[in-house]
């Protein structure tokens, strides 16, 4: 009953692309600076960071401070179990606090005299480190709500060798232990603690406008409960991607990447994978206030028994900047992941974000609708070997800075996941409401 209440209650709460759910292998651009990992930490990720203020900090050392944010959060969450009929609703009260520290970045430093000494200050070494955590109270007179609080941990240690050279190394280790209930018949919580270890090594010529970045991606997703380490797995993937800036406004690029995926452990029953991915896109801008991101490719799984993939991947993003304080993103994509729950599943995804600021206030809103369809289920569990799910996510929040150091916040999440799967007379589709108001504080 455990590994039943595991595949059926642990079920994708549609937050992010890379929901930690699927535990999905990162884009190489977070290695190259492209863009930022997921600093979720559960129970959902949400759309105010625990960054959002900054203080003056603590100064350890020459060179070396520390900026210690603390926050309190008090809520409503209408389905803690995550179940089709019959949810439970509790109280929640969470407390978050995060720690970091970085290199100093050019525009902290004393103005130098040229460009040339700009680059000489940045220095050798680029770094972030953080150490993320929260903890959740459920408010109720309830056992089994109470016994589902816990710790969210995040630790993110990020940076560049040499940035200013022709050849740099990247790195980035990310560790997230991510706290999430079953449901009300199992006495176990599918606790997870997901690694992410990225290496690169960059070539970049200055003035050039070839560039290229070697890469290599470790991620083990690991179960806490000993009776749930049967979904435990490892991916090794190793890549390669070209870039080409054909104008300052338009880059081409290509890459390829190769997996080696397996179970992790002696108690996994995961199926062995060798994923092969050939993408290539564009990035450019339309005009000053359109930008435009397309990748079209193939992939396959390359599965070594069950059901495999062998498809086209796609993906656009539309981003228009309608005024000095607003923006709207649009994106679709179409793509194939390796699963806990089966072999794998497909996607068809539809992401939305706006963000508006009304100073002080900033108003951000994400909706996200998904068509996913898994295949290879009785791989991990008896039953139907194809489940179709249908789901939505909206996210929106309402930020107010009282000063840098001080801010208000107000978030509201909806999660639905709509399946025709049963098995054993489980139905793991569910709705779900979590609203919570707050505050966050910098040291």
């Amino acid at each position: 009953m455990t590994r039943l209440a595991l595949v059926c209650g642990l079920l994708v709460v549609a937050a992010s692309p890379a929901s930690a759910d699927d535990g999905q292998s990162a884009s190489p651009d977070e290695i190259s600076g492209l863009s930022s990992t997921s600093s979720s930490i559960g129970p959902a990720s949400g759309l105010a960071p625990i960054s959002i203020v900054e203080g003056p900090g603590i100064k350890v050392g020459e060179g070396t401070v520390l900026h210690p944010i603390i926050g309190l959060e008090t809520g409503f969450v209408s389905n803690a179990f995550y179940e089709d009929t019959n949810p439970r609703a509790t109280g929640i009260l969470r407390l978050v606090a995060q720690v970091a520290t970085a290199s100093l970045s050019p525009d902290r430093l004393a103005t130098p005299a040229s460009d040339a000494e700009i680059a000489e200050n940045t220095g050798s070494l680029q770094y972030r480190a953080s150490l993320r955590l929260s903890y959740d109270f459920y408010l109720s007179g309830n056992d089994s709500l109470q016994e589902q609080g816990g710790l969210g941990v995040g630790a993110l240690f990020r940076g560049t060798i040499r940035p200013q050279s022709t050849w740099s190394f990247r790195y980035l280790e990310n560790f997230e232990r991510v706290i999430r209930a079953t449901n009300f018949e199992s006495p176990s919580r599918t606790n997870r603690d997901i690694n992410r270890l990225q290496l690169g090594i960059q070539f970049a010529p200055q003035g050039r406008t070839l560039s290229a970045l070697l890469h290599y991606e470790n991620l083990i997703d690991f179960f806490e409960d000993e009776d749930q380490r049967f979904a435990n797995r490892m991916h090794n993937t190793v890549g390669f991607t070209l870039n080409w800036r054909f104008r300052p406004v338009t880059v081409f690029f290509g890459e390829v990447t190769q997996g080696f995926f397996s179970g992790l452990g002696a108690a996994s029953t995961k199926i062995s994978s060798f994923p092969l991915t050939v993408a290539t896109g564009v990035q450019t801008l339309l005009s000053l206030k359109t930008s435009i991101v397309g990748r079209v490719g193939y992939t396959n799984g390359f599965y070594s028994s069950g059901p495999n993939y062998s498809a086209v991947l796609g993906g656009l993003q539309f981003g228009y900047r309608y005024s000095e304080t607003g923006r709207f993103t649009l994106m679709y994509e179409y793509l194939h992941q390796d699963s806990i729950n089966a072999n794998f599943y497909r996607d068809h995804a539809i992401k939305a974000q706006l963000e508006q600021q009304f100073a002080p206030f900033l108003l951000t809103v994400e909706p996200e609708f998904r068509i996913r369809q898994y295949q290879g289920v009785s791989m991990v569990i008896p039953g139907p070997d194809i489940r179709d799910d249908v789901i939505l996510a909206v996210t929106a929040g309402l930020r107010y800075n009282f000063r840098k150091s001080l801010a208000a916040i107000a978030e509201y999440r909806l999660s639905s996941v709509q399946t025709d799967y049963m098995s054993a007379g489980d139905d793991p589709s569910y709705v779900r409401h979590e609203a919570v108001l707050g505050v966050r504080a910098a040291l």
